[in-house]
Formats: structure tokens, C-alpha cells, sequence
């Protein structure tokens, strides 16, 4: 165990021994933008350092130290050629299981604990014009990048309902509307991975095949999903269009051995407002509605998510809510609502570099999670 903690800790210094400069807060991480480069990365590191004040259960209440990072590398290697991947080491707070290691407690505080090092997208993606079709490993698009919300914790939440690591192939078409905005369609159908892709390193989760079964492992391109998104309206009139953006989709991902089909719709809209250099507001709202979640035919679940992040530089706010409303009668202990909040207070300690200090009460599953927490954030494009 103290090997392995050693090891992640190594790997998070060696990513910032980096010679780098610093990426700007609203990273896009689609990479269309540098298509024509040679080389290019971004490298994100959070680390986390919780205290869990109040939980349902004793045994839960603990110390936790944490990283959830991802460092994406891409090259040009022919004309409107290129390849794209993103590695992830996918921690989190006990009581979860992204990334596919199931985080439990058990009285003991965690330190750097269950941080599986996985490869959630390997793509090779040929672009022209307007125009891009991409092959591999990938996360379908339904709703907004989690990178987009504010705060210490906003994207665990919306990570947690993300279609993600994914084989198949898709397609984007992007649109000038001049004053009417622009947009960008995305289409892709894809399956559950199950090639040697689907292990990780650091902590095993093992290799994912077919006869594990489950929501979309069927090794047919039968899943798909549609999304749309637009931004840089104009308007004489009204500031408002200006600073809007939007995206709506849709998923199906095909039952395999699973219950039912699920079937997925979002609706998302955020609103930007610069009123100069460093102050800043972004107010986000998304709405995912899930019908049969994970293939359970009586299950459906939806999600709807406000945001808020307020930058005063060097000093921001935020604070998210997530109602999750459960519609499972026949499944007494998942027939209940949740109600997360989240509020946090970051200072900008260098350009690449934030401090934050935020607070989360999750009512999730009937029970009641309180947690104080300090985070710090350093990103950088290489």
C-alpha cells in the first residue's frame, strides 16, 4: 500500500516538475484548436484534502486526501490528421466509484487511496474545414464538459451521470450563422470497452469483457448519441444573446444483458459575463432526464444542476446545487431524492495555480454526508 501511495505521489510531482506555461481557467478541451500544431497538451491537477464532519454512519466520518488530474497529449502526424488521448488518475471521495474502483469506508482515514491510472479517450480524429470524424476510445457528448462547472467539487456530480470510455466512432459538423451564432452538431455510436484499454494501472479495476455484460456492452455499434451545441450569438439590442451558449442532446445505450434500453435527454445553458480583466460571473444550468437508469426497467432518474462562480481576481465564489429526483417504486432503498450543495471560495495564488476552501452537504440514498474540504488546483498547457 505505501508503495503505491509513493507512486502516485511520484507521478503527480513529475507532472508538475513540467517546464510549461500557465492555461487559462476556461480550457476548451476540445482540441480542434490545435490541429495544425505538431504537439500539444494540458495538464490539470487537483488535489483534494477533505474532512468528513458528519456522515450517516460513524465509520464514515474520516480524513481524506485525494487527486482527481488528467493530463491530454495530441499530435498532427498528416495533413488534417491527428491523435488525441487523455489520462486520467481517477480519485475520489470514499462512498464512489468513478473510473470503476468502488470506494467504500471503513473507519480508516484515506490517503490517496483507490486512484486506478486509466486511458478514458485514445482518438485518432481527421478534420477538414468544418468537418471532423474521429475513431477510438472517446466519452459520447449528451451534455456539458464537467470541466465547465464552478468550484471544488461541482464536476463530481456531473461526472457521475457522464456516458464515458466508450469504443466506437462519431462525427462533427460546425456551422457560421454569422449573427445568429455558432454551432456544432455531434453524432456518434459506440459500445462498452472491452479491450485491454478498459484495465488501468496504479489500482487494477480489471479488464471489462462481454461476459461481464451490462447497459451498452453488446460489441455492436447499436448505442448512439446526438448533441448540439452553439455559442457567439450577436444582437444590436441585447447583451444577453451575446454571453449565452447551449447544448442540447440525446443518448441510447442498448440494454445487452441489462433490464431495458436507457435513453437520456439534456438541455444546458450557461451564461458568461466579463466586466473586465478578472471579474467575471458564469451561471450555469443543466437538466438530464434518464429513463430505465442503467438499464433498470423500473428506474428512471433526472438531474437538474445550477451553478454559480463569481471571480473577483485573485479572490472567486461558487456554489452549485443538484437535485436528483428517483422514480424507482419497486426499489424502496433507490426511491430517494438527493439534494447536494456545494459552496467554495478560491484565491488565486500564482496565475496557474488556486487555493480553494469550500463546504458540501449531500443528501443522497437517505443518508446525510457533511464535508469541509481544501483544494488546490494547478493547470498548464505544454
Amino acid at each position: 500500500m505505501k508503495i503505491k501511495t509513493f507512486i502516485k505521489l511520484f507521478a503527480l510531482i513529475a507532472l508538475l516538475q513540467g517546464v510549461s506555461h500557465a492555461a487559462d481557467d476556461d480550457h476548451d478541451h476540445d482540441h480542434s484548436a490545435h490541429a495544425d500544431e505538431p504537439f500539444y497538451g494540458h495538464v490539470g491537477i487537483r488535489l483534494h484534502a477533505d474532512h468528513v464532519n458528519d456522515a450517516g454512519e460513524g465509520e464514515e466520518e474520516v480524513n481524506e486526501l485525494y487527486t482527481h488530474s488528467h493530463i491530454e497529449l495530441g499530435s498532427r502526424i498528416a495533413e488534417g490528421l491527428n491523435i488525441d488521448t487523455n489520462l486520467k488518475i481517477e480519485g475520489e471521495a470514499g462512498g464512489h466509484s468513478h473510473g470503476g474502483v468502488s470506494r467504500t469506508h471503513d473507519g480508516e482515514s484515506r490517503i490517496f487511496e483507490d486512484h486506478p491510472l486509466i486511458v478514458e479517450s485514445l482518438t485518432l480524429t481527421y478534420s477538414h474545414e468544418d468537418f471532423s470524424a474521429y475513431l477510438g476510445k472517446f466519452n459520447p457528448k449528451v451534455g456539458l464538459d464537467y470541466h465547465s462547472f464552478p468550484g471544488l467539487w461541482s464536476y463530481s456530480m456531473i461526472e457521475e451521470y457522464k456516458i464515458a470510455e466508450r469504443i466506437g466512432a462519431g462525427f462533427k459538423y460546425g456551422a457560421n450563422l454569422d449573427d445568429f451564432g455558432t454551432h456544432q452538431l455531434n453524432i456518434s455510436a459506440f459500445h462498452v470497452d472491452t479491450t485491454f484499454l478498459s484495465d488501468s494501472l496504479l489500482d487494477q479495476r480489471g479488464h471489462t469483457s462481454k461476459e461481464d455484460g451490462g447497459l451498452g456492452n453488446t460489441e455492436d455499434f447499436d448505442s448512439y448519441s446526438i448533441s448540439l451545441g452553439g455559442k457567439d450569438f450577436y444582437s444590436l439590442d441585447n447583451n444577453i444573446a451575446e454571453r449565452l451558449s447551449y447544448r442540447f442532446g440525446y443518448a441510447h445505450q442498448e440494454a445487452g444483458t441489462a433490464e431495458s434500453d436507457e435513453e437520456r435527454y439534456s438541455a444546458s445553458i450557461v451564461y458568461k459575463e466579463n466586466f473586465s480583466k478578472g471579474i467575471s460571473k458564469t451561471f450555469i444550468i443543466e437538466y438530464m432526464n434518464i429513463e430505465h437508469y442503467s438499464g433498470e426497467e423500473a428506474h428512471d432518474r433526472s438531474y437538474f444542476t445550477s451553478s454559480l462562480g463569481l471571480k473577483l481576481y485573485p479572490w472567486s465564489f461558487a456554489t452549485t446545487y443538484t437535485f436528483v429526483d428517483n422514480d424507482a417504486p419497486e426499489e424502496p432503498d433507490e426511491n430517494h431524492d438527493g439534494k447536494i450543495l456545494q459552496i467554495s471560495i478560491g484565491y488565486k495564488v500564482a496565475s496557474d495555480v488556486e487555493v480553494n476552501f469550500g463546504f458540501k452537504r449531500a443528501d443522497e440514498e437517505n443518508e446525510v454526508n457533511e464535508r469541509f474540504g481544501l483544494g488546490l488546483k494547478y493547470s498548464f498547457e505544454l
